[in-house]
């Protein structure tokens, strides 16, 4: 766990990092992120010591930083820049092998250490253990930075835009091995960025800063979904959360005043409160508790021949219900696959939380489309 507590960063008269405080949880990807100069990368050189902070307080696992051995603190933390920082007279597997080597390690354990973490970042070792960094493209490069970044097994690693200037496609690629690094390793990794897009792919948290401070930190939906300032919304993109569809939710687009009925109530009530509220269909709940007990369509009201039937002796389950944490693609799958015109949405207990419609998703996706064209 990282800890800051109140820290600020001067270079000369300029304040460049204003008394922020934050804790990283340990096993997070935790993404800082800004426009440039916003106070991002020092904040990162100051967890490292690369910068020494000027007033508060960094916390590795409750430990002070700057009680810490320097040498002995970088070595604990892996570290990964944009220009890799490779040597260029070493091997692939040497440069790995560095820290490891300095350590005192002998030979065939960094051999078995180089092997291991190349393997984990997609590399061959027989492929590239001997060639040098003019040999490498500069994904691979990218690559070797991180399994060097790894060789020591630190617990910490810290990424300063490692992949900012790969091509797009390489870069999408290195995002999506990084995610699957961190599930497999559960290390804390932060990363540094200033790409949005990316900061929304990787991250378990974001913390947007601007000038000095933190904005806003939180989950990636919560930002996408409550920016919590017009700079915020700003450089997040009003939109951007299409672009992302799995933080879509069924609670962010169903309807919530469903128009419901009992089960006591008599078919003649129920053809009232449908011909009143304009709608072909009734939610049947029980009073008070609001638990679903089925459907009732304006056409079986019809049929029904005892007008004065109980509605929940007519009431029919659905053929699917929805939770409210379902997402946008798993819900269009489903009206698609099954062709439904509705679905309750039933909370954990089966009470109705809500209703969506093929129609509310046409409009949603509709209005999404005009505003992109």
């Amino acid at each position: 766990m990282i800890t800051f507590d109140h820290v600020s960063k001067s270079f000369g008269d300029q304040e460049v990092v204003k008394d922020i405080s934050f804790t990283i949880e340990s096993g997070e990807l935790f993404v800082l992120i800004g426009l440039s100069g916003c106070g991002k990368t020092t904040t990162l050189r100051m967890m490292n010591r690369l910068e020494d902070l000027s007033s508060g307080r960094i916390l590795v696992d409750e430990k002070d930083i700057k009680n810490e051995d320097v040498i002995r603190l970088r070595r604990n933390m892996g570290y990964v820049i944009q220009q890799t920082g490779l040597f260029p007279h070493k091997t692939v597997e040497e440069n790995i092998g560095m820290i490891p080597e300095l350590e005192g390690m002998e030979k065939a354990k960094r051999q078995e250490i180089a092997k291991k973490w190349m393997e984990m970042v997609g590399l061959s070792y027989e492929d590239y253990k001997d060639r040098y960094p003019s040999e490498l493209s500069g994904g691979q490069s990218q690559r070797v930075g991180v399994a060097r970044a790894l060789a020591t097994d630190p617990d910490i690693i810290l990424m300063d835009e490692p992949f900012s200037a790969l091509d797009p496609i390489t870069r999408g690629d290195l995002q999506d091995e990084l995610v699957e690094l961190h599930n497999r390793t559960k290390k804390t990794i932060v990363f540094v960025t200033h790409d949005m897009d990316e900061a929304v792919k990787i991250g378990d948290k974001i913390c947007i800063m601007d000038e000095g401070k933190i904005l806003q930190l939180d989950s990636p939906e919560e930002i996408l979904k409550n920016p919590v300032n017009e700079f915020v919304s700003e450089f997040v993109g009003e939109r951007r959360i299409w672009s992302n569809p799995d933080y879509i939710k069924v609670s962010d687009l169903m309807i919530t005043n469903v128009i419901a009925s009992y089960p006591e109530f008599t078919v003649f009530q129920g053809l009232n409160k449908m011909r009143q509220n304009h709608v072909d269909t009734l939610m049947i709940v029980e009073r008070g508790s609001r638990k679903f007990k089925g459907v009732v369509t304006l056409r079986d009201a019809l049929t029904e021949k005892n007008r004065k039937r109980p509605l929940g002796e007519m009431a029919e389950e659905p053929y699917t219900s929805l939770k409210r944490d379902d997402t946008l693609p798993h819900v269009m799958e489903i009206f698609r696959d099954q062709d439904l015109s509705y679905a309750p949405v039933l909370d954990e207990n089966r009470c109705l939380l809500g209703l969506l419609t093929r129609s509310k998703l046409v409009y949603e996706l509709s209005n999404q489309y005009k505003e992109e064209n």
